[in-house]
């Protein structure tokens, strides 16, 4: 609710039509869905401390946090002009380049929330992990990729709806 109260021309299907947007554009990109997360955690935040954005600039944003995420999360993150060309000409180079510092700025720089995403492989990992020690050193314990992929996909819907902002992520995952 902060977000459409601080941004009156939004509605509620707007934030889910960006976000399902997203997750195509990491599909064609074959970003990771960690990058997906910073993205949305990105938007939502500055959303959230931002005030009467017109609407015309919500894929400006989306683009723009989706940028950011790339180029933490990608080994081989996609060039900005593949950026600006998934949107079809709305969005220039230079208008990403623009909105991206004005993203960080407003979000301090504080770049790395513990996304979703994160949460998950984490709850599997101890879910998954021996209960005895071994020589006392941390293992990674491995999980199947498959419940997590579902799960996920479970969570990207959770998260279109609006009503999640109200959770924290370790409550939604």
């Amino acid at each position: 609710e902060v977000i459409l109260n601080r941004h009156p021309s939004f509605r509620p299907r707007m934030r889910a039509i960006l976000l399902d947007w997203l997750i195509e554009v990491c599909e064609v990109y074959r970003l990771h869905r960690e990058t997906f997360y910073l993205a949305v955690d990105f938007i939502d935040r500055y959303l959230s401390i931002t005030q009467d954005m017109p609407k015309n600039k919500l894929q400006l944003i989306g683009v723009s946090c989706l940028f950011i995420g790339a180029k933490i999360e990608e080994i081989y993150p996609p060039k900005l002009k593949e950026f600006a060309y998934v949107t079809d000409g709305a969005c220039t180079e230079e208008q990403i380049l623009e909105m991206e510092l004005v993203i960080l700025k407003a979000l301090n720089w504080s770049l790395c929330p513990v996304t979703p995403n994160a949460w998950m492989k984490l709850f599997l990992q101890l879910k998954n992990c021996d209960k005895t020690p071994r020589n006392e050193k941390f293992v990674n314990s491995q999980f199947s990729g498959l419940p997590f992929s579902r799960i996920m996909q479970l969570i990207d819907l959770c998260t279109m709806d609006m009503g999640s902002l109200s959770f924290k992520y370790s409550v939604l995952v």
